[in-house]
C-alpha cells in the first residue's frame, strides 16, 4: 500500500492575500509542511512580516506587493518570482475582498472592485502562472479560495457572492482545460471563518446567533480549518482531484 504523505517539501508556493486571516494561515502551513513560500499583498508591510515567521522555519520566502486587480502587477510579481525561485509549483488564489450592503445600494465602483479583486484577479493569476507551469513541465496545483455564498448566495453581498460563485465554475473549466498538462485545479469555499475582515460582523450578537445556528458544528470556522483542505489539495495524494469546491462549512449547505 502507498504511503499517504501530505509534505509540501521543495515545493513553491505562491499566496496572494497572504498578509493576514486565512491567507497568511495558508502561508504559515504551506511552509510548515515544507515549501517556500511567495506572499503577495498589497500592504507590503503585511506580508513581510509573515515571510520573517516562515524563514524562522527554516523554509526560503520572498515577500513583495502584488494588487490582483490589476493585471500589470499580476505579470510583474509573476515575474519576480519565476526569476527567484525558478518555477511555481503551487498558486493559492486567496486574495479577496467584499463589502456587505443592499444589492440597491451597490454602485458601480463597488461592483467593479469586488468583481476585479475576486474573479479578474483570480482568472489572471491562473493565466500566468499554469503558462509558466506548462512552459516548465510542472505539474501543479492551483486552489482558488471561494467561499460558501458562492455555493449558496447570501443577502447583502450579491457582487461578492456572484463573484465567488464565478470562481468555482472558473475552477471547473479551467480544471478541464488544464488537465491534460498535468495540473490540478480546486476551489475551497469557507464559512464564516475569525479573520480581521470578519471581526466587524462578529461582533454582531444578531450576525452570530445566525451562524451558530446554520452551521450545523455550532461555530465559525478557525483559519487554520481552510488552510488544512489547502494543504490536501496542493499535496501530491490529491492528484485525481480536480474541478471540485471543497466546502469547508460545518455542514451549513448540507441541510
Amino acid at each position: 500500500m502507498a504511503s499517504i504523505d501530505f509534505s509540501l517539501t521543495d515545493k513553491i508556493v505562491l499566496v496572494t492575500g497572504a498578509g493576514k486571516g486565512i491567507g497568511k494561515e495558508i502561508a504559515l502551513a504551506c511552509a510548515a509542511a515544507g515549501a517556500d513560500i511567495v506572499a503577495g499583498s498589497r500592504t507590503v508591510s503585511e506580508v513581510e512580516q509573515v515571510a520573517e515567521e516562515v524563514r524562522k522555519t527554516g523554509q526560503r520566502a520572498e515577500a513583495w506587493q502584488l494588487d490582483v486587480a490589476e493585471v500589470s502587477s499580476i505579470e510583474t510579481f509573476v515575474g519576480k518570482t519565476l526569476d527567484t525561485f525558478g518555477r511555481i509549483d503551487v498558486l493559492v488564489n486567496n486574495a479577496g475582498v467584499n463589502k456587505v450592503q443592499p444589492a440597491l445600494d451597490c454602485t458601480e465602483e463597488d461592483f467593479d472592485y469586488i468583481v476585479d479583486v475576486n474573479f479578474k484577479g483570480t482568472f489572471f493569476m491562473s493565466q500566468m502562472v499554469a503558462k509558466s507551469m506548462i512552459e516548465g513541465g510542472v505539474r501543479g496545483r492551483i486552489i482558488n479560495i471561494s467561499s460558501q455564498v458562492g455555493v449558496v448566495g447570501g443577502p447583502l453581498r450579491a457582487p461578492y457572492s456572484g463573484a465567488k460563485g464565478a470562481v468555482c465554475l472558473l475552477t471547473k473549466s479551467l480544471a478541464a482545460e488544464w488537465a491534460p498538462h498535468g495540473i490540478t485545479v480546486n476551489s475551497v469555499a469557507p464559512t464564516v471563518t475569525r479573520t480581521p475582515l470578519s471581526e466587524g460582523a462578529l461582533k454582531n450578537p444578531e450576525f452570530q446567533r445566525m451562524v451558530t445556528e446554520n452551521v450545523l458544528m455550532g461555530r465559525i470556522a478557525e483559519p487554520e480549518e481552510i488552510a488544512a483542505a489547502v494543504i490536501y489539495l496542493a499535496s501530491d495524494i490529491a492528484g485525481m482531484v480536480t474541478g471540485h469546491t471543497h466546502l469547508v462549512d460545518g455542514g451549513w449547505t448540507a441541510v
